[in-house]
């Protein structure tokens, strides 16, 4: 029997950080991009794997839009600072575990 594929990637340990407080702040596009950028080359630099939420959960506030997380996300795996590992369940609280893509830093 095959093993589902998140069972076999290592991801952050980022289940026991607090879960972000709702602060209604909103950052505009181009600050809120500057800071999602410098976490994904964060997270990307521990070689472990991550997804969108994890961001949130050090501190990156939620972007102005939702379709913004995709974009960030497919311009830096078009820059090739990441790759796709796989998907995985959300820890994001109102997803109720929905499958999310699992992202890694390309080792350079």
């Amino acid at each position: 029997m095959k093993r589902p594929i998140h069972s076999t990637i290592p991801t952050l340990p980022l289940f026991d950080l607090p879960q972000p407080e709702e602060t209604g702040d909103v950052p505009d596009r181009e600050e809120w991009w500057n800071q999602a950028v410098a976490g994904v080359r964060e997270l990307a630099a521990t070689g472990m794997a991550f997804q969108a939420y994890d961001l949130v959960r050090r501190g990156i506030p939620e972007p102005p839009s939702d379709s913004q997380w995709g974009a960030l996300f497919a311009a830096l795996a078009r820059q090739r600072l990441i790759v796709p590992v796989g998907y995985g369940p959300s820890p994001r609280p109102t997803t109720r575990s929905s499958a999310a893509r699992i992202w890694r830093g390309v080792q350079r």
